[in-house]
């Protein structure tokens, strides 16, 4: 009994001093912490994390999804997304250029709901104008934030259950190596956000960075058309200086691709653009050489589209 009384009190000992000793190295490591960071704060630096670098798509985009517009029988609302990027990363345009993949809304609608969609079936996106990113290859897209919206027209009747949608995303953000990203949101087409909102002051800023209807002054047409070759030919007005520059950055038109490069780029008032035409590929439907004339670096941007007749 004494024996076993004796190593309890032993043991009890040894628990103590163990606890001591932890407790010693805590204040020294403390100590020790403090005489390091003592100089920075004194210069008043604060030690800040590390940043951490996204290590999915959905990571280095968050996608927001909002209604927007007056919510009544027949009327005419936007699907308004907002895809806010991680820093230094990048997405991409409905045509992401020399690398890349499109940025992708797709919409499940209620019975009654109408969008415009293009000949593939995909839904008419509205894009604002991309950037041009040049690092080693060339690329359209967006970063730090972007809003694309899809217009959609209410039914003539709103039922009482609402009009539940719902919108998945999907979209490829790159830096020096490119991630995958998808999500999937629920909306309710009879329930807009309220006016001045984040939503509302996105899209009207997306809508204000929309390309322009090519106006009429300029010139756009195609000649030489053989079978597998023709020549864009785009003459900008009078009024544009013979100094000006501006690019033309093709849509992704099924059969039309530039014949060199994936982008072109004009000084004065005429540009002409080699056309590489593959028929077979529109799958039957005519052809169509589409895109953007964006004048100067931060210069308007307009849209433009003209068929490219049969040989």
């Amino acid at each position: 009994m004494s024996f076993a009384y004796s190593q309890s009190k032993w043991g009890a000992g040894r628990a103590i001093y163990r606890v001591q000793f932890i407790m010693f190295r805590i204040i020294m490591l403390a100590i020790l912490a403090f005489a390091t960071t003592a100089p920075a704060l004194s210069q008043g630096a604060l030690p800040t994390p590390a940043s951490r670098e996204p290590k999915s798509g959905e990571d280095a985009v968050k996608v927001s999804v909002a209604v927007v517009g007056d919510a009544k029988p027949g009327a005419m609302m936007r699907i308004v997304a907002t895809l806010d990027i991680a820093p230094s990363w990048h997405i991409y345009w409905e045509n992401p250029g020399e690398s890349g993949a499109p940025t992708q809304l797709e919409v499940d609608l209620p019975d009654g709901c109408v969008i415009a969609r293009y000949a593939d079936g995909k839904p008419v996106i509205d894009f604002p104008v991309p950037s041009v990113f040049t690092h080693g290859e060339v690329a359209f897209g967006y970063e730090r934030s972007v809003t694309i919206s899809i217009e959609v027209k209410l039914p003539a009747t709103i039922p009482a259950a609402g009009l539940p949608t719902t919108v998945r995303s999907n979209w490829l953000v790159c830096k020096e190596r490119c991630l995958m990203g998808r999500g999937e949101s629920k909306i309710d087409l009879s329930k807009p956000v309220g006016a001045g909102t984040k939503p509302v002051q996105a899209l009207a800023d997306s809508l204000a960075h929309l390309p322009k209807p090519l106006p009429a002054e300029w010139k756009v047409s195609v000649s030489d058309v053989g079978p597998v070759k023709a020549t864009l030919v785009v003459e900008a007005p009078a009024a544009i200086s013979a100094d000006a520059q501006w690019q033309l950055i093709p849509s992704d038109t099924p059969g039309v691709l530039l014949e060199s490069g994936y982008m072109a780029e004009a000084k004065g008032r005429i540009l002409r653009v080699p056309l590489a035409l593959s028929r077979e590929s529109a799958l039957g439907r005519p052809i169509e050489a589409k895109g953007l004339f964006i004048l100067g670096k931060n210069g308007p941007a307009y849209a433009f589209s003209i068929p490219i007749p049969a040989k």
